[in-house]
């Protein structure tokens, strides 16, 4: 088992259409206004399109798994509570929502589940998919939330501007369409379900580069330990701390590798556009994600040496 060539493999073309944002910014073949433009189209077409080709096509009554969604699901929130609280501590109320779910958002449909299929097969990359339909709405719902209430504050005009705020987030939407369909058994008519699949499929490369023209040396010495401390969160903490419970519940080496893989999966790409969107602090979240996908091979490789070890 070679986890850092998987892992490398994984992430590269993820980095690399970074480094290509960057190089097409220097270029001024893109600037803020393809900056801003490619983040609303993410935000308001392509992140739904996703969640509504990759959640409407399953059956939770058949990928629902109690215990893993109970320890995943758990951890992440118990998880995002906590660095929330400790993000109060940021004078800069743009930088604790992107800080937060920078902390607990993870690429597990790109990055984890085809680690987990390349390294431990198809009946535990079929369990991951599981959790990943039940995380995909958590996500997008506990991200709405997160980045909203800082903004607007507690107060009854804060909560009630939040609320609308989420009550209007196309994400949102687009994932109460997606579980609708998925629980009413309803398929799209095979030409909309393409072209939502387009759509998509656009999404990630798009939202790549834009990450990679949106970064700054400036904001790197300004906010690159501020990124450092929610990709070691992201990366460690919590996948160590998820893999600890299941290793006390019992599971299988594998098992616990599929677990540290969806936890420890590096920051999703969807946080940059939704912080972006949201008027929380894109940069940070463009810092994060461009750290983590850069030391989650190394991460990986830690993490399951030391799994293979204990049992």
């Amino acid at each position: 088992m070679n986890v850092f060539t998987f892992t490398l493999g994984g992430i590269l073309p993820v980095f690399l259409l970074i480094v290509l944002g960057s190089l097409l910014k220097k270029m001024n073949i893109v600037g803020e206004g393809f900056q801003k433009s490619a983040s609303h189209l993410c935000f308001k077409l392509g992140i739904p399109s996703m969640a509504i080709v990759k959640i409407s096509v399953l059956d939770f009554h058949q990928v629902f798994n109690p215990l893993d969604i109970a320890v995943v699901v758990g951890v992440t929130l118990i998880a995002m509570v906590l660095v929330m609280l400790f993000s109060l501590r940021m004078k800069d109320v743009r930088q604790r929502g992107s800080f937060t779910q920078g902390s607990y958002r993870g690429n597990i449909a790109i990055v984890g589940l085809a680690l987990i299929l390349n390294l431990y097969g198809e009946e535990y990359a079929a369990r991951g998919a599981m959790i990943l339909a039940v995380m995909l709405p958590v996500y997008n719902i506990a991200s709405a939330i997160i980045l909203t209430l800082p903004l607007h504050g507690l107060s009854v005009r804060g909560v009630l501007k939040s609320l609308k705020n989420i009550a209007v987030n196309p994400i949102i939407w687009g994932t109460v369409i997606a579980i609708s369909l998925s629980l009413l058994h309803i398929a799209l008519p095979a030409p909309l379900f393409r072209l939502l699949r387009y759509l998509a499929e656009m999404t990630i490369p798009l939202a790549l580069i834009n990450i990679g023209s949106s970064l700054r040396a400036e904001g790197l010495k300004q906010k690159g330990a501020r990124a450092l401390g929610a990709a070691m969160i992201k990366l460690t903490i919590i996948p160590a701390a998820g893999t600890t419970i299941c290793y006390f519940l019992g599971y299988s080496t594998g098992e616990l590798g599929m677990i540290f893989l969806i936890l420890g999966a590096p920051t999703a790409v969807s946080s940059h556009i939704m912080a972006e969107a949201m008027d929380n602090d894109g940069e940070l979240a463009a810092l994060i994600i461009m750290i983590t996908t850069s030391l989650a091979a190394l991460t990986s490789m830690v993490g399951l040496s030391i799994i293979e070890g204990l049992l």
